[in-house]
């Protein structure tokens, strides 16, 4: 079972730094298209009509699926200096329960956009602009990023659950912590 878990953490991290890495090269793009629009527009007096809209979608690429990249390496905002307050054990519970709401509000995001997505894709939805992109394209980065997140944060209450389970056990046996410096 924890080679499994070891196995199913190491293949998300891995399509996580890969999702990150896909943000960048969607930022460089963008940042391309826009270039190559404002050139055509100011030099050339001939705007693109793509550059805007696709431009919309890639930001919220790039903010979704950047999401769990954020959540893994915990820097997401946070009131550090009320969490500071705390005792390091009080902490670590009240991580868990921001993991835990943040776990049901990223459900809850993911199957509602996941609904969203499917409607526009059955209905043939697409943009009002002249691309006319079939909007389930764009509607699809919402659940996939957070479907991203949530798996994220599945592990975060995994090892949450490990790190007090772990420190009880520790304070059964007699453990203390030992203070530096």
């Amino acid at each position: 079972m924890k080679r499994l878990y070891f196995l199913i953490k190491t293949a998300l991290r891995w399509v996580i730094t890969g999702a990150a890495a896909a943000t960048q090269w969607v930022l460089f793009a963008m940042a391309l298209a826009i270039f190559y629009d404002v050139i055509l527009r100011y030099v050339f007096n001939r705007p693109t009509i793509w550059t805007m809209e696709i431009s919309e979608y890639a930001l919220v690429f790039l903010v979704l699926i950047g999401t769990a990249e954020v959540q893994k390496q915990k820097a997401h905002i946070r009131m550090d200096y009320l969490h500071a307050k705390f005792s390091s054990g009080m902490r670590r519970y009240l991580d868990l329960l921001f993991f835990l709401l943040m776990a049901l509000f990223s459900f809850l995001l993911f199957w509602t956009s996941l609904k969203m997505a499917l409607t526009a894709y059955r209905y043939g939805f697409t943009s009002n602009s002249l691309l006319e992109t079939p909007l389930f394209i764009p509607y699809l980065i919402v659940p996939v990023g957070i479907c991203l997140l949530l798996l994220q944060v599945v592990i975060d209450i995994i090892e949450s659950f490990k790190e007090i389970i772990s420190r009880r056990s520790m304070k059964r046996k007699g453990y203390k912590r030992q203070v530096t410096g």
